[in-house]
């Protein structure tokens, strides 16, 4: 038998939380303590769960019942509901011209420490699904320069990663929107969050105004990048990947759309190169995965295709997020997915940078 990897959460009574994973130890965003192949086509955008696929019931106080069984879901919608429209996330990059400057730009994140293979971060993160009956609730900001704008469907139940990051992720099923947020915690009946966002996800993905996190430093949506299971049910990763990377190894203020903040950090190379948050990068195809277990056989495919954004960073490097299954369990098999540790900045191009921009003040 081959080797087993196992991924195990330490509770530390520290200012950080660690993850183990294949044996390494991480601290996970020490700087932000304080501070997820199918062809976009719009006909098909709005398609809905399977008639054959049975959906997840709903709890009284909006959580979702756990179940032994997960719906097969469609590879076009998410429990009824698009992954948003064709756009940022949705299309495909096979033909995209590469930027003029990629190796540099690779170059300048190898040379700030960032030559490790990428991992997938599995067990940590899950989508909480709503309805109408999940009740509305205000969230307070923990932070007065960051708002939430409208209350969040909220169950008592509903779930926080148990990291760091406290991400909460909510999909209201009945009106298709996304809710996110980031330094999440629901106590005596209050919901707070230090940054987060919402979108419609029955349309394009909207990029946030300039200087806008989101439950990510970049700005972007932690949903849409996230390797959900239902993708791998479905036999497809249909969008693009949100990439973390190594905290110190792209640029301190400059990123380009979708995005719309960085974690502001300051870049630890020496290149003039810095690579801005929301830069896209493709897998090249003569990237070799014979051998491959099917899971990173899928998420190296999509790499390929969608290629990975650059949306946020960490103390390990080079993460891929990964959602488990809509009835909290972990279904990911870690010694499949260890293949992708053989996959480094080195086997990408940069895809053609649109407008480098500046983080409002800086």
């Amino acid at each position: 038998m081959g080797l087993k990897y196992q991924r195990r959460y330490i509770d530390i009574p520290t200012e950080f939380d660690r993850v183990t994973l294949y044996g390494r130890v991480s601290v996970r965003n020490p700087s932000r303590v304080g501070r997820l192949v199918w062809l976009a086509v719009p006909a098909l955008a709005a398609c809905s769960v399977a008639s054959n696929s049975p959906s997840l019931p709903f709890t009284a106080n909006g959580g979702t019942a756990r179940t032994a069984s997960i719906a097969r879901i469609h590879p076009l919608s998410y429990y009824g509901c698009p992954a948003f429209g064709p756009g940022a996330y949705n299309g495909v990059v096979t033909g995209t011209a590469i930027d003029r400057n990629s190796a540099s730009y690779i170059k300048s994140v190898i040379g700030a420490g960032d030559g490790g293979g990428f991992y997938a971060a599995t067990g940590a993160e899950k989508v909480n699904l709503a309805d109408r009956r999940t009740p509305r609730r205000t969230v307070h900001p923990r932070v007065k320069y960051h708002k939430f704008p409208v209350p969040y469907p909220w169950g008592t139940s509903f779930y926080i990663e148990p990291l760091r990051d406290e991400h909460a992720m909510v999909v209201l099923t009945g009106t298709c929107h996304l809710y996110e947020s980031y330094g999440t915690t629901f106590q005596q009946s209050i919901l707070s969050g230090y940054s987060g966002a919402n979108w419609d996800l029955s349309k394009s993905f909207v990029p946030l105004p300039p200087g806008s996190p989101s439950s990510m430093a970049s700005g972007l949506s932690l949903f849409a990048g996230m390797v959900r299971w239902e993708d791998y049910q479905s036999g497809t990763i249909a969008h693009a990947l949100n990439w973390s990377g190594l905290a110190g190894s792209a640029a301190q203020f400059k990123f380009v759309r979708p995005a719309s903040d960085t974690d502001w950090l300051p870049y630890q190379g020496k290149s003039s190169y810095q690579m801005p948050y929301g830069a896209r990068l493709r897998l090249r195809a003569s990237f070799d995965t014979t051998g491959w277990g099917p899971e990173a056989t899928m998420v190296a495919t999509a790499m390929k295709a969608y290629g990975v954004y650059l949306s946020d960073t960490n103390s390990m490097g080079n993460e891929l997020y990964f959602a488990n299954a809509a009835d909290g369990t972990n279904p990911w098999d870690t010694e499949d997915l260890s293949s992708l540790s053989q996959i480094t900045l080195r086997d990408f191009d940069v895809l053609k940078l649109k407008k480098i921009q500046t983080v409002p003040g800086h």
